[in-house]
């Protein structure tokens, strides 16, 4: 009889082991969480990098077909846009740029090209601080340090 009720209770687990495991699995999650996260940032703003060149591209088409870059907007560019992406040809100054924006880590992310030449020109981060994931990515993207551009009430815009 002794035997019977000595199998009976090593069955299963007890309460500590449980609660043990469940937070050794927590602090893995906890750690994994941010570097999966950055992981999937870098992949959206490497797609955001390879859609901007391609627009710049098509610009470029659009050119040497029309002979002007009047004109050129997503809408008559031989390339699909993504819906999660936003893009805008613009002047400042003396130098045409091609802007493309996404939301990535909660805030937004942009990249600028030269629209002659493709050339990169800077990432911006429109971020709440300084030590956002977003400007953490701009900078290991550009090795440079922010270059505080201008702020309004609810964010900041990080130039690198």
């Amino acid at each position: 009889m002794k035997k019977v009720n000595e199998q009976r209770c090593k069955k299963g687990f007890t309460l500590i082991e449980m609660l043990v495991v469940v937070l050794i699995i927590g602090i893995l999650a906890g750690i994994a969480l941010p570097q999966y996260q950055m992981a999937v940032g870098k992949a959206k703003y490497s797609e955001l990098k390879t859609i901007t060149k391609s627009i710049q591209e098509a610009v470029q088409r659009y050119y040497m077909v029309n002979g002007t870059y009047v004109g050129a907007n997503k809408n008559n560019l031989d390339i699909e846009i993504p819906n999660t992406i936003w893009c805008t040809f613009w002047d400042e100054n003396t130098t045409t740029f091609i802007a493309c924006e996404e939301v990535i880590f909660g805030e937004i992310l942009a990249y600028y090209v030269l629209r002659e030449s493709g050339l990169p020109l800077y990432c911006v981060a429109f971020s709440s601080n300084e030590t956002d994931n977003a400007n953490k990515l701009c900078q290991k993207e550009t090795g440079k340090k922010a270059n505080q551009a201008s702020c309004s009430d609810t964010y900041c815009r990080y130039n690198y």
